[in-house]
């Protein structure tokens, strides 16, 4: 038997109680004392009371995700996971968020690094495409604490997991003549129909919000002025609900930021085209047609007049008159030709 000298001795000893110290802070610091909160929050169609209640088949849902450290240690490697089967990962406002590798349905994201300090919270707004089947969608969040050898989400979420949240559902709408999607800046959705409909969003959104809840519905039913076809589209903007309203990202009471429209429906060669009607929320503006864009001051539209044309054309053409519309606005409503 070999003996150790004191000295050797004493350097085993050092070692030994580094792989301890080391096994007690990996201990602290990842998932064994650490514990989360994680929710996720749909950003459209949260409710049968949401404004948008559904998301068309392909269009876009915006959630938010939010998770804390909720417990005294800080916690290193963390993952922040969401499943959305059927789904696929479009972008967040976290550059570290991306599809987990060989699952786009899957989105990982690695906040602060992967350090979560005890108490504090991260939250992030992301997208996923809708699937164009199924009734609805239903998403999963989740903690993980990444071995560290795996690289994080380059290899997908291979860590362990540590707390899942409560799964939420938003429901979808296989309607061509409705588009219920999640937008941001510069980004366009159009529906088909008795009336054809589109919308471009502006370059930038007033206030920063990540993107906008908007519905598209292009609607057959009682005309929405004496004169008008009985054809109509309601575009639902909730956070443009009113011209007036706090947060509204097309007008904050300094500048005004216009969504672009174009609009488009057959008539009868008889029907005599006398403008474009706005009803707002408050059930206000069938009055009269709305005014052209260049009659108003700045040519655009103003508090007065949310929504106005820049063109309004009639085309006759076998037995059918072609009407089209395009214009810009600064608040949602029910919009039709008279």
């Amino acid at each position: 038997m070999t003996r150790l000298s004191g000295r050797s001795l004493a350097v085993v000893g050092v070692v030994l109680a580094g792989i301890a110290a080391g096994l007690v802070g990996g201990v602290g610091a990842g998932y064994a004392s650490t514990s989360f909160n994680v929710s996720v929050l749909p950003l459209i169609g949260a409710s049968a009371g949401d404004p948008v209640p559904q998301v068309s088949y392909g269009g876009k849902i915006g959630y938010e995700v939010s998770v804390q450290n909720t417990s005294t240690s800080n916690a290193t490697h963390v993952q922040v996971v969401v499943d959305v089967p059927a789904a696929t990962f479009v972008d967040a406002t976290d550059s570290s968020c991306a599809a987990a590798n060989a699952n786009a349905s899957e989105m990982i994201c690695i906040p602060n690094g992967g350090t979560l300090n005890a108490g504090s919270t991260y939250t992030a707004d992301f997208r996923f495409t809708a699937p164009t089947s199924g009734s609805s969608v239903t998403a999963t969040p989740s903690v993980t604490i990444a071995a560290q050898t795996q690289g994080g989400k380059q290899n997908g979420n291979n860590g362990t997991t540590v707390t899942t949240g409560a799964p939420v559902t938003v429901d979808l709408n296989a309607d061509g003549s409705t588009n219920d999607t999640y937008l941001r800046h510069n980004e366009s959705a159009s529906a088909g129909g008795p009336e054809n409909f589109s919308t471009q969003l502006p370059d930038t959104l007033l206030g920063g919000p990540f993107g906008l809840e908007l519905g598209i519905h292009n609607e057959t039913g009682a005309p929405i002025c004496p004169t008008c076809l009985p054809v109509d589209t309601s575009l639902t903007i909730p956070a443009a609900s009113l011209v007036g309203n706090a947060g509204n990202p097309f007008y904050d009471g300094t500048t005004f930021n216009p969504y672009g429209w174009t609009m488009n429906a057959a008539a009868p060669t008889s029907f005599k085209l006398t403008g474009v009607f706005h009803i707002d929320d408050n059930g206000i503006g069938t009055n009269a047609p709305i005014p052209a864009c260049a009659n108003l001051a700045g040519l655009g539209p103003t508090i007065a007049f949310p929504v106005c044309y820049d063109t309004l054309t009639s085309k006759n053409k076998a037995g059918v008159q072609t009407l089209t519309a395009t214009g810009r606005g600064l608040e949602n409503g029910k919009v039709g030709f008279g």
